[in-house]
């Protein structure tokens, strides 16, 4: 019995996945984070956390309770201002722009869904980025997110880079 019960749960997985990569639009990315799930959610609502991760993409800041105004392409010469509400679903989190004049628009949106890993390995994020700049959300941006906050919760660091000195006196 033991086995079905296995198979059956790898065929949820599977469908599940199949699923998820057919909804919805936009680019989709998806990474096995080693945290649970309520720790993986917490940090996805943290603008501070987003603005880490998107690094060079953006930055976010929550400008009222359930409310994110992002700013894509910090440092650039022309800013694009993006301003979100926070939709909480079960499993799910949604950053929903607004459409403006144009009702029949779909609106903007940065969509993570979390799911239980298999055999308890963490949490299985999804990302879906359809912006209003829509050259910024690539599938290698989504990913980087993706990898960047995997990096932060695991280990508390974010992987670069950047000289990191040492101790060790360079020979002269």
């Amino acid at each position: 019995m033991h086995y079905i019960d296995k198979a059956r749960e790898q065929l949820a997985d599977l469908v599940g996945k199949v699923v998820d990569s057919t909804a919805g639009s936009g680019n989709s990315q998806t990474l096995t984070i080693s945290r649970p799930r309520s720790e993986v959610e917490q940090f996805w609502r943290d603008p501070g956390k987003l603005s880490e991760v998107l690094g060079d993409v953006a930055e976010v800041r929550s400008t009222e309770p359930g409310i994110y105004e992002w700013t894509l392409n910090p440092g650039a010469d022309e800013l694009t201002t993006w301003n979100t509400t926070l939709v909480e679903e079960d499993g799910r989190l949604r950053f929903v722009g607004k459409t403006g004049d144009d009702s029949t628009a779909d609106p903007p949106e940065v969509e993570l869904t979390f799911r239980d890993a298999p055999h308890d390995l963490g949490t299985e994020v999804t990302i879906r980025a359809k912006t209003p700049v829509p050259d910024i959300p690539t599938g290698a941006a989504t990913f980087k997110a993706l990898y960047r906050a995997r990096a932060l919760l695991q280990t508390g660091e974010l992987p670069t880079l950047r000289h990191n000195p040492s101790a060790r006196q360079a020979a002269h």
